[in-house]
């Protein structure tokens, strides 16, 4: 018997949206954190959109690009024990997130200014293939 929802399916997700409904999630969240007053109903909106947020940024990076298969796929270690870090420093003292962004985005900044970016040689085929 064929059910019409056994078929697999394929959902196609655009990791800029995704990026974009994480940092949209998460910017509203540390909005009606620090911008509004300390209600019960601020709060829980508070909650709602970091969490959201917090699950669509592990999506986010989850999803492949166009050059890897999988974004955490290439994460090193030492990249790793940073977050790790980074997550219980924030999770001890929530304003510290506040003075850390502008730090945060100027690494951002450097690190993409910075990259080595492929050029025309890296392309070529290695001179041991005619072997």
């Amino acid at each position: 018997m064929n059910h019409p929802y056994s078929a697999p399916t394929t959902i196609k997700l655009s990791r800029l949206r995704v990026g974009l409904v994480a940092l949209g999630c998460l910017a509203l969240a540390g909005i009606l954190k620090f911008g509004t007053d300390p209600t019960e109903r601020n709060e829980l909106w508070t909650a709602a959109f970091a969490r959201v947020g917090l699950v669509m940024t592990a999506l986010w990076v989850a999803l492949p690009t166009k050059r890897r298969p999988a974004a955490w796929a290439d994460v090193s270690p030492s990249t790793l024990i940073g977050f790790a870090l980074a997550l219980l420093v924030f999770a001890r003292s929530p304003r510290m997130l506040l003075y850390a962004l502008p730090f945060m985005a100027a690494l951002a900044v450097l690190n993409f200014l910075l990259k080595r970016r492929p050029t025309s040689r890296d392309q070529r085929p290695d001179r041991d293939s005619w072997r």
